[in-house]
This record gives structure tokens, C-alpha cells and sequence, in this order.
């Protein structure tokens, strides 16, 4: 009988804590952690936050009475991360160049702040459920616990969190964007993060997760509450033991780091100039819709002053069918030869069958235009096309979701390198710096210096400039390969293949950014293996 009232006592004691999991004050304090795990994230630059404001995640998500409260946890603190992380969605509005009014903008700014950030949550829900549904222990190797086994949370975990976060949950069919990633909260730390040409960022990701975990498996050593027994170490010794080896680990790579500093030889050896129009978003569609002609004098004093060597025109910096305006070509020709200039073009393109694509063209220093034109492969859902699933929805809905690209672009299938002259450019548009995957590719397609055109007009004041030149910065060092990244409104900015930003442009400025690259054709370990 005793048996049976503690039973019962227990039981009654677990329904207890599911009604409080849902109160009000747990939900804000759970949301409270996961927003300062977002003050991590680049352009906020609390770098050192990501190493152990993940912890609460675990602890709470172990805790939890059931699966269902883990992942209303989950839920919660994944959702207030991305709130923070993607604040830069609010700059959306105003939205009066779609032809929305003031209070239509805001609202489908914060739709899309919330929207994406609900979708990221969901992502952590999705890992807390697995989280809950595994047998667990603290360690690196799985052991008995209570006659049964329990797999390692120090790999276990980490494995989980990028599986999900950097590949099934953010993969392109679910409409995923792999944007705040963990391990960019680390962009400006160059002696941690050169371990990324060899395991990429998404192994310091794996690593950043297992110093939370073991943080959290101290944590639960220390307070020895039988919820939190999944991520206890055997003892405390245990716990100890494991910290240190984790340090070593963390001395491995910065020792690897600061020796991968100290011997490189990465030589500038050409002049490289990026043209920022600072062409904002009204300039553009509202208040005075640019000619081709405008366009060109408004570039013109940015060109004239360009040193021999490479010259970069962001995205859709001349928005039209390129290839079809001879007079425009043979004026860009004639810069070309006559300043000696080899030059990526942010443009449009179409195929055979009429398909736009967002595109870069080159014309080399000889006045050749490349026969090769690279067409962006990664498009932003509703930015540059619409979800098929859209067609089923009201028309009203439709209506909301039209691209600002008209009927939107079609994707390009294959990397392209421009050659131009003795370079090799593998170029990028826009958010395919965050892809590892689409500049690896580029890379082993025999490109020798990366340049990801991009226009930010879109996003007015915010830190998604930042943001994306911190995913540049990981690009770089994973491919071992200089990355200019050039931005119509700015910032931009050439980042050497160590991830040092060696040259930059405040946004919001009409400049010329110059500065000096090498060209490099040794493959990194990590563009060797990561496909």
C-alpha cells in the first residue's frame, strides 16, 4: 500500500508541474532565455553568450514531465531566439514601393518577422521531441544506467542540433533558411573558427552545442534532481573529467587557429573595387524608377576612379535582359578595355523558353564578355518566388504574397565560373552566402576567389548586412578563399581567406570600396568532403 500512495503521489506531483510548465511566468522566463541566447547573434556581437546560453535549452527541455511540455518548451525559447536573431525583418517596412500603405507595411513586416520565427521555433520543437523520446546519460560514451542503456549526450545532442538546425529542418523544400546558426556568433573570434576550413562551420556548430550540453550535465551533477538525471555524468569526478577533456579539445583548436594565422601566406596580388551605388529601395520603384541611362551616370564617377583589376557592380545593379542591350554591352565593353577592368555584372537573364533567372555576367579586361552566365540557384521564398502551395490559398492571400520580383525568377541548376582574364569567380547572389554547401560546389568547380553580389535596399537600416557578411566570413575560411562581398546599399566589405575583414563600406553610403585579393586554387579539407 505504501507503493502504491507514493505512486500515486508522484503522479499527482508530475500533473502539477505540467499545469505550471504552461503558466504564464514559465513561459516568459523561457522566452527570456532564448532571447538572450539571440543577443549572440551578429550585429547584437555578444560572441560569448552562444557558449553556454544553450544550456537552459537542454535543462529545460530534460526536465519537462512529458513530450509535449518539452516541446511547448522548445517552442518557446527557439521562437524568442529568432525574434531577436531576425529582428532585421521589421525593416521590411515601408512596404509603399509594393504599393502598400503605412499600416498594410507594418503588419506584413511583423507577419514575416513572426512567421519565419514561429517556423524556426517549430524547428527546436521538432529537436526537443527527439530530445525527450531518447535515453540519455552525461558523457562521451554510451553506458548502464540503471540496467539499461543510454546513448552519450555529448554527441548525441550536438548531433541532433545540427541535423536538424542546418540540414533537415532549414533544407530548401521546407522553405527553410539556414540563417541563425549558432556558430556565426563567432565570425569576428579568428583564432576558434580557422578549425572551419577543416570541419566546417558546422562542426564548430557540433562543438559550441557539446560545451552546452557539458554545462548542462555539470549543472545537473551539482543540483542531482532526478529530472535532470539524462544529462548527469556518472559523478562528479565524472563531470570534472569530461570539462577537462572539452578544454583540451577547445585548446586544440585555437592552437590549430593561431598556427593556421601565423604561417599563412595569402599575398595580395590584384586590386579589387567594389561599386556601391547605395541605390535605396525608393529610388528604385517609388519615387523616381531609374532608366538604364540614369543608372550608368550614377556609376560613372564610382568607375572612373577604379584601378586596373577586378570591378564588382552589385546585384541587380543594371536590371535588365543584359545580354539583349547591345548599346549597353558595347559601352560596358568599352569601360572595360579602356580602364582595364574585368568586371561582374548583377543583372537579369532568360533562356530559351523566356525563364528569368537573377544573374551575374563578366566582361573581361580585353572587352570579352564571358559566354558563361551564372543564374542564382538558392531564391528567397515570396522575395523571388512564390511557393507553389500559394495557388491553393484565397486570392486575397495571393495577393499578399506576389514577389517584388513580378512573377519571379526561375533557379539556376549548376555553379559557374567566370573567367576573366587570369581569375577564376566563383560568383554568389544575395543569401546564397549562407549556403556552406552551394560555395563549396562553386569552389570545386575550379573558382579561385569568391564575390557574392547582393542588394539590401529591400531591408532598409538593419543588421542583416552585418549579419551576412559574418556568414561570408565562415565561406571564407571553410574554402580557404579570398570573399568580396558586395552590397548595393552597403555594408561591404573583403575578407581574406583567414575570415580578417581587410577592407570595408559603411552602409548606407554612395562609395568605392578598394581593396586587394589573391587567387588561390588549393582545395580546403572542407571543400574536399562537404557536399
Amino acid at each position: 500500500m505504501p507503493a502504491v500512495i507514493k505512486a500515486n503521489r508522484k503522479l499527482s506531483a508530475q500533473k502539477k508541474s505540467s499545469l505550471r510548465i504552461g503558466t504564464p511566468a514559465s513561459v516568459v522566463l523561457t522566452a527570456l532565455a532564448g532571447a538572450i541566447l539571440g543577443l549572440s547573434a551578429p550585429g547584437f556581437d555578444y560572441w560569448y553568450l552562444a557558449w553556454f546560453a544553450l544550456a537552459p535549452f537542454f535543462l529545460l527541455i530534460v526536465s519537462a514531465p512529458g513530450a509535449a511540455n518539452a516541446m511547448l518548451k522548445g517552442f518557446v525559447f527557439g521562437t524568442a531566439y529568432n525574434l531577436v536573431y531576425l529582428n532585421w525583418y521589421l525593416s521590411l517596412h515601408p512596404l509603399d514601393w509594393l504599393g502598400f500603405h503605412d499600416w498594410q507595411s507594418i503588419l506584413l513586416a511583423a507577419a514575416s518577422w513572426i512567421i519565419i520565427s514561429v517556423h524556426q521555433g517549430l524547428i527546436f520543437a521538432a529537436i526537443s521531441l527527439v530530445i525527450k523520446a531518447i535515453p540519455l546519460c552525461g558523457g562521451f560514451l554510451p553506458r548502464k544506467v540503471d540496467d539499461s542503456w543510454c546513448v552519450p549526450s555529448l554527441i548525441v545532442l550536438p548531433l541532433l542540433w545540427v541535423l536538424f538546425e542546418n540540414k533537415l529542418g532549414n533544407a530548401p523544400s521546407w522553405l527553410g533558411v539556414p540563417w541563425s546558426m549558432i556558430e556565426y556568433s563567432q565570425y569576428h573570434q579568428l583564432p576558434i573558427i580557422q578549425i572551419a576550413s577543416v570541419i566546417g562551420g558546422i562542426g564548430l556548430a557540433f562543438f559550441i552545442v557539446m560545451v552546452n550540453v557539458a554545462i548542462s550535465g555539470s549543472i545537473a551533477n551539482l543540483s542531482e534532481k532526478i529530472s535532470l538525471q539524462p544529462l548527469s555524468f556518472s559523478s562528479k569526478s565524472s563531470a570534472f573529467t569530461h570539462l577537462l577533456g572539452i578544454a583540451l579539445i577547445a585548446a586544440l583548436f585555437i592552437t590549430f587557429g593561431l598556427s593556421e594565422i601565423n604561417s599563412a601566406k595569402y599575398k595580395p596580388q590584384v586590386k579589387a573595387s567594389v561599386l556601391q551605388g547605395n541605390i535605396n529601395i525608393e529610388m528604385q520603384k517609388t519615387k523616381h524608377k531609374y532608366t538604364l541611362l540614369e543608372l550608368m551616370a550614377h556609376y560613372q564617377p564610382l568607375v572612373e576612379n577604379c584601378p586596373s583589376g577586378l570591378c564588382i557592380w552589385t546585384e541587380s545593379s543594371l536590371p535588365t535582359y543584359l545580354a539583349y542591350q547591345n548599346k549597353l554591352l558595347a559601352n560596358l565593353k568599352q569601360i572595360a578595355s579602356d580602364k582595364k577592368l574585368d568586371m561582374i555584372i548583377g543583372s537579369i537573364d532568360k533562356d530559351g523558353g523566356g525563364r528569368p533567372y537573377n544573374a551575374a555576367f563578366g566582361i573581361a579586361s580585353d572587352g570579352t564578355i564571358d559566354k558563361a552566365v551564372y543564374h542564382k540557384r538558392y531564391l528567397v521564398p515570396f522575395g523571388e518566388y512564390t511557393p507553389d502551395f500559394v495557388k491553393y490559398l484565397p486570392s486575397w492571400v495571393q495577393q499578399l504574397t506576389n514577389t517584388p520580383a513580378g512573377t519571379g525568377f526561375a533557379a539556376g541548376k549548376f555553379p559557374v565560373v567566370l573567367n576573366l582574364s587570369d581569375k577564376k569567380v566563383a560568383p554568389l547572389i544575395c543569401f546564397e552566402t549562407i549556403s556552406p554547401e552551394l560555395t563549396a560546389t562553386s569552389v570545386r568547380n575550379g573558382g579561385n576567389l569568391l564575390v557574392n553580389i547582393t542588394d539590401l535596399a529591400w531591408f532598409h537600416d538593419s543588421m542583416i548586412g552585418q549579419q551576412m557578411i559574418a556568414f561570408s566570413v565562415f565561406r571564407a575560411i571553410e574554402n580557404r578563399r579570398y570573399f568580396i562581398f558586395a552590397a548595393n546599399t552597403g555594408p561591404s566589405a573583403i575578407i581574406d581567406p583567414l575570415g580578417k575583414i581587410s577592407s570595408a563600406a559603411a552602409a548606407g553610403k554612395k562609395c568605392r570600396l578598394t581593396g586587394q585579393v589573391s587567387l588561390n586554387s588549393k582545395l580546403s579539407l572542407f571543400t574536399q568532403w562537404f557536399n
